[in-house]
């Protein structure tokens, strides 16, 4: 049975530690959390980091804020511990961190755990490629709910990412309140909604000539993120050292 600590107890990862218990397999649980607020009612200790937590496990998800991130790769570095990361909006020296720990210890890497939206990740990059020639215009629009603290989205900028890669000569545009000009071509219009209890949807829109195209994703539960977080778990807690992802997954 793989043994699991949750970093991070607010909604997305008390939805982890619910599928664990839920899991038909039966092949994994909960034995600790890690956090300074934690919730009631768990069935597991909780301990404020990972240093000071006594209990034995095969690997650690992180489910947390981006400033705690820090110090857990190095707690997780000092216990050899594998790890996963789904938190975003890291600052580049978190960043350097983690792919300086994955020497050491396997450490899985995604802003969003979901296989479907990992999978509208390379169909926008095909798209992308494919009218790349035709002139279209590329915004991507991400809705979620009203207590999100980032914006745009991890996945929105893991989106844009993608399709910058591919075609290199893109921007990324946040903001044309007080604009007054014409779109260059070169823009990716990047477009955050908030509100209610929105769980996540995203989509790449391709505008063109008379025709548009739409890659959309749309999460009704948590609980995607949820099971993408514990096949990570699982892959990366058997790997030797180094740094995983959605492909992993996939392939």
């Amino acid at each position: 049975m793989l043994k699991i600590i949750v970093h991070g107890l607010g909604r997305l990862g008390l939805s982890v530690c619910r599928m664990a218990a839920e899991d038909m397999k039966n092949d994994c649980k909960i034995v600790a959390g890690i956090d300074i607020a934690p919730p009631g009612g768990t069935a597991f200790p909780i301990y404020a980091d990972l240093a000071s937590c006594a209990d034995i496990a095969d690997v650690v998800v992180d489910c947390s804020v981006a400033p705690a991130v820090s110090g857990l790769v190095s707690q997780a570095v000092a216990k050899k511990m594998p790890l996963v990361i789904c938190t975003t909006a890291l600052d580049d020296g978190t960043i350097r961190k983690i792919h300086a720990a994955a020497e050491k210890i396997p450490v899985f890497v995604s802003a969003n755990m979901s296989l479907g939206i990992h999978l509208m990740s390379r169909l926008s990059q095909m798209a992308a490629k494919a009218l790349a020639d035709a002139g279209f215009d590329i915004e991507i629009i991400e809705k979620h709910h009203s207590g999100k603290l980032d914006a745009p989205s991890g996945t929105a900028n893991m989106l844009a990412k993608g399709i910058i890669d591919q075609l290199g000569h893109r921007q990324p545009v946040y903001d044309r309140s007080g604009r007054r000009q014409r779109r260059d071509a070169a823009e990716i219009g990047m477009h955050a909604i908030r509100g209610g209890s929105i769980v996540g949807e995203h989509t790449v829109l391709f505008a063109g000539e008379g025709e548009t195209l739409e890659i959309t994703h749309n999460a009704s539960s948590r609980e995607i993120y949820a099971r993408g977080i514990l096949r990570a778990a699982k892959l990366v807690a058997a790997k030797p050292a180094g740094l995983y992802g959605m492909d992993d997954l996939l392939t």
